[in-house]
């Protein structure tokens, strides 16, 4: 690998992606989050002329909404990716007036009323581990607490008339509850009571306000769009009638959007990992033809006011993430954002999405990208690095890089294949799949990842001796997982805000996640022996891998201590062991300066300790 270390490395790790759109309300220009400078700041394009940076801050801007009325913006800011957001109002020559300052609390925004006067967003000022709606008056600041609850209570969609919110409860990250809320002050009403798991995504009204279009899982594997009735008022025990707009065999996704017209609904579809377009008419039932895209996955669909087109950010294994229309009375999407990869995409590799079998037969789905042929490389077998998605309720998918993934195509480059599975407990394949690791089941997920190095020796050309893992947040977890569960596997290892021990992870967690996580883990009620036992810190005397670890002080899903007792154990027992704390980082590597130092020190930790044995 020696031959390729003139690299230049800032061509594969600076990879700017566009995200996030919101269109003005007269159509005119669409804004979108951006980091081409180095960290996500807002950017307006009208798509004749050269995009426009229109903020200018030191901390990333996690979202921008447009008001349905004139040209002011709704940005959500928090400092050192502490996720802490607060809320400001933007205008579109750049004028910032803050509407929050809270700093120790979160808000969460939901929506603007529709005639432009008020916004609605979730908060947990009043308990850190509960959110509540609110709604405040955009010109006077005033706010009022308009629904509340000791549960996580997140703002959506508001009604044509502006007289109710939808407002999602999250019982956990893969269930959820809708609830119709009266502003008057009456009480709220549960749409969606149901008895096993639901989830309720993207609601937006029909225009009569008597209508809400869905993506749903209720009583079925995969999500789907459907319409739930709003007029038929039934008890309170019974779920609102709920009807199918078509069948899917696999998740829609992408976020469900209704045409300003009100003709025609947009959303896309999760095959195999790969986003497909999808174009539905109300009035037929019928799906409409969708221009073909580049392989790679759709997310934050909107519709234009004025015209028949969506907007939405597509990123994929060949294109870094830009902005993206299409309609579909049309051949052919187009691109509106314009934000390049320094270097020759013809060069990138797709991924060969591979199926095999585990321990006790079930079938894993992974992507395996292999790098160009190097002489003595093929000979000798493949070094192969193993990377494993976070979650555990996500889902590897084909992106060029992602804040939640790193630049793939940079290891590649310099010699590495990459296999990235979707062990047991991923999404993208049905309810069932989904819970296969629960809580006493993690440890069946772990020896996926075994059966999937017994494929890459038999199959996939791998240098048994040159695999190495790495994995991020939950992705971390099973980094430790499998160096202490199988530790002759792995030449070395990368852990990035990874999860040590499942008992202090729960005791410091954000007080708002720990029941979330709780539901998917184990309680430190009920289940506490269970997850001493699965936490990777009390097997640490059978660590033999080099361990890089990674983690952001300011991170409030994973703290930092986490990474900090893993090192000092491995550290105790004389384990190989490096650790990068970034002090201006949470969750995720915002930061391109940061980006610069962690993704070149992962490669250099694995061509240290993968060389060939002959090297």
């Amino acid at each position: 690998m020696t031959g390729k270390d003139a690299i230049d490395i800032t061509s594969y790790i600076s990879v700017p992606r566009a995200h996030n759109p919101s269109w003005s309300y007269d159509g005119m220009h669409l804004a979108y989050i951006a980091d081409i400078d180095g960290l996500d700041q807002v950017w307006v394009t009208s798509g004749t002329e050269e995009p426009r940076q229109v903020t200018h801050l030191t901390e990333r801007v996690e979202q921008v909404a447009w008001s349905p009325v004139d040209q002011q913006m709704i940005i959500s800011i928090d400092v050192g990716g502490n996720e802490h957001f607060q809320l400001s109002l933007l205008g579109l020559n750049g004028e910032l007036r803050a509407l929050t300052n809270a700093p120790h609390v979160i808000h969460h925004f939901g929506s603007w009323s529709p005639d432009g006067t008020h916004i609605s967003y979730s908060s947990n000022q009043r308990n850190p581990a509960f959110f509540d709606v609110w709604v405040m008056g955009v010109s006077s600041g005033q706010t009022r607490c308009v629904m509340q609850s000791d549960e996580t209570l997140l703002a959506n969609a508001w009604s044509p008339d502006g007289s109710h919110l939808i407002v999602s409860r999250l019982n956990t990250e893969l269930d959820f509850d809708l609830f119709l809320l009266p502003l008057n002050g009456d009480a709220p009403r549960l749409l969606t009571a149901h008895q096993e798991e639901a989830n309720y995504e993207s609601p937006c009204f029909a225009p009569d306000g008597e209508k809400l279009y869905i993506l749903t899982n209720y009583n079925r594997e995969f999500m789907a769009p459907a319409c739930l009735d709003l007029a038929t008022t039934l008890p309170a025990n019974e779920h609102a009638p709920l009807r199918f707009l078509t069948e899917t065999s696999w998740d829609a996704e992408g976020g469900l959007a209704l045409s300003a017209d009100k003709k025609l609904l947009s959303w896309a579809i999760n095959n195999n990992g790969y986003s497909q377009l999808k174009f539905y008419e109300l009035a037929t039932g019928q799906e409409l033809p969708a221009p073909q895209l580049p392989p790679g996955v759709i997310e934050g669909i909107v519709w234009a006011p004025d015209t028949m087109q969506v907007a939405f950010s597509l990123n994929g294994s060949r294109h870094n993430g830009n902005i993206w229309r299409a309609s579909p009375d049309a051949s052919a999407a187009q691109q509106l954002t314009n934000i390049h990869l320094r270097l020759d995409t013809t060069t990138l590799v797709e991924p060969e999405l591979i199926h095999y079998t585990s321990f006790d037969g079930l079938e894993i789905p992974a992507y395996y990208y292999r790098p160009e042929a190097t002489p003595g490389e093929t000979n000798a077998g493949l070094p192969v690095i193993v990377f494993v998605h976070g979650g555990p309720e996500s889902q590897f998918r084909p992106l060029y890089a992602a804040p939640w993934m790193p630049p793939l195509q940079y290891y590649l480059k310099k010699g590495f294949a990459v296999f990235a599975p979707n062990v047991r407990g991923s999404l993208g394949y049905g309810k069932t799949f989904v819970h296969l690791d629960d809580v006493q089941l993690r440890p069946n997920s772990v020896a996926d990842l075994k059966a999937g190095v017994e494929w890459l020796i038999s199959d996939g050309g791998a240098d048994p001796r040159r695999i190495g893992i790495m994995g991020r947040s939950y992705g971390g977890f099973m980094v430790l997982a499998a160096i202490t569960s199988y530790p002759d596997l792995w030449a070395a290892a990368v852990d990035i805000v990874g999860i040590a021990n499942f008992v202090t992870f729960l005791e410091n967690t954000g007080p708002w996640r720990r029941k979330w996580r709780e539901a998917e883990y184990g309680s430190l009620e009920k289940d506490r022996a269970v997850l001493e036992q699965i936490s990777p810190i009390h097997r640490v005397d059978h660590i033999k891998a080099p361990l890089l670890i990674m983690h952001g002080a300011n991170d409030s899903r994973v703290p930092v201590s986490e990474a900090e007792q893993m090192k000092s154990a491995l550290q105790a027992r004389n384990v190989p062991v490096d650790y990068l704390r970034f002090e201006n980082e949470g969750h995720f590597m915002l930061h391109h300066t940061t980006q610069l130092k962690a993704y070149p020190a992962i490669s250099n930790w694995f061509e240290q300790f993968m060389r060939k044995a002959d090297a």
